[in-house]
């Protein structure tokens, strides 16, 4: 029986070098493969969450934008002034960065009982230099709550989108969309405003995106506009 231990011929158990090697690339690959899937979806869990979140900066924004063009009021008055394209207030001065709309006289503020302010308020939007150093430009919304000042007040800045390439404001004049407007000229004011915003490319690499328009109709007519209107209707057949 001792003689046993020493023959050649038993079988021996273990792996030979071959096996090892042939099952350590086995397991180099699916290590390879686990690794390019788990990295594959958490970047495209994060790329979905950054979306998601720029899509609800832009929406709550935009949100900010209709509220100050739905309670676009008459011009003229006390505490409403006139729809010019050209002709700008002193109230908010171009220091605070490349003008995108005129001075907007809206009832849009918010009543409470810590400011001594009604709803009307004058709004000017802005587009400025990236705040933090980055690509693009900042939204930002100026405004004044304050129109009848006993001395010069100063507005209040506040950027409401990042990220922004371009943008610009239209007015619907019933025909077609045009770049300027002067209340004092026409006695009227625009049938509709548009924004029209364009956003930076996340990556260099890819295609500018496309432009995000938000139309928002003006409801209050002026008595020229209820004359054209009833002109208009009845030159109708």
């Amino acid at each position: 029986m001792k003689r046993d231990r020493f023959n050649p011929h038993r079988s021996r158990g273990g792996f030979t070098l071959l096996e090892l090697l042939v099952a350590t690339a086995v397991g180099a690959i699916v290590l390879l493969v686990i690794q390019t899937t788990f990295f594959g979806a958490l970047r495209l869990h994060n790329t979905t969450h950054a979306r998601i979140d720029d899509d609800l900066s832009v929406q709550r924004a935009l949100g900010i934008v209709r509220r100050d063009f739905a309670g676009l009021m008459l011009p003229g008055g006390v505490l409403s002034g006139q729809l010019q394209t050209e002709n700008f207030s002193s109230l908010t001065r171009d220091s605070y960065g490349e003008r995108v709309s005129p001075d907007l006289f809206t009832n849009s503020g918010k009543i409470d009982g810590w400011n001594p302010f009604s709803e009307v308020q004058m709004v000017a939007y802005y587009l400025a230099p990236a705040a933090d150093g980055g690509g693009g430009k900042d939204l930002v919304r100026v405004l004044t709550r304050n129109l009848l000042p006993v001395q010069e007040t100063s507005a209040e800045d506040r950027a409401l989108l990042a990220g922004v390439a371009s943008a610009s404001v239209s007015f619907f004049d019933g025909t077609g969309w045009v770049d300027t407007w002067d209340s004092t000229a026409t006695s009227t004011l625009p049938r509709a405003l548009k924004l029209i915003l364009v956003m930076m490319p996340h990556d260099a690499s890819q295609s500018p995106a496309a432009p995000i328009e938000l139309v928002v109709p003006v409801m209050v007519t002026t008595t020229t506009s209820q004359r054209e209107a009833e002109a208009e209707e009845e030159a109708m057949p």
